[in-house]
């Protein structure tokens, strides 16, 4: 269990499966290949406009794919400087691709230290685990 889904070790994560790559002040950041999964096949997207200030823990968009709906939230605080439009007129791109060109939207951080509270790839290997886990003693697959 676990080892089927892309970790790339180069991105910090978050227990709403969110992927953040640091690039200085500003981070990139997408939905997680285990994320998009569980998620199912994109189908609707929406991102707040460039300039938004975003709050970590807070919700800043939707999501709608063929079996859920929900809103998107964001693992750090920033204020938003692009989004990827490609997404949003594509959403499958996020099944796609998540890492390369599903990303959602690059944000300019305003507490640097939120990055402390987000995992590892590894210590996010071992959270999926637990989520298989759990499916599978509760007898939900995603």
């Amino acid at each position: 269990m676990g080892e089927q889904w892309l970790v790339p070790e180069d991105l910090l994560y978050d227990k709403n499966n969110y992927w953040v790559k640091v690039n200085g002040n500003e981070a990139v950041i997408g939905l997680t290949h285990y994320g998009q999964s569980t998620t199912g096949d994109v189908i609707y997207l929406e991102l707040p406009p460039v300039g938004t200030i975003v709050r970590r823990g807070e919700s800043f968009g939707s999501i709608e794919s063929g079996k859920w709906v929900g809103k998107l939230i964001l693992p750090v605080t920033g204020e938003i400087t692009e989004t990827n439009s490609k997404a949003t007129t594509s959403p499958g791109e996020v099944n796609r691709a998540p890492y390369t060109t599903g990303w959602l939207m690059k944000v300019r951080l305003q507490d640097p230290s939120e990055l402390e509270s987000l995992m590892t790839p590894e210590a996010y290997r071992e959270w999926i685990r637990q989520q298989e886990r759990l499916e599978v003693e509760e007898g939900v697959t995603p």
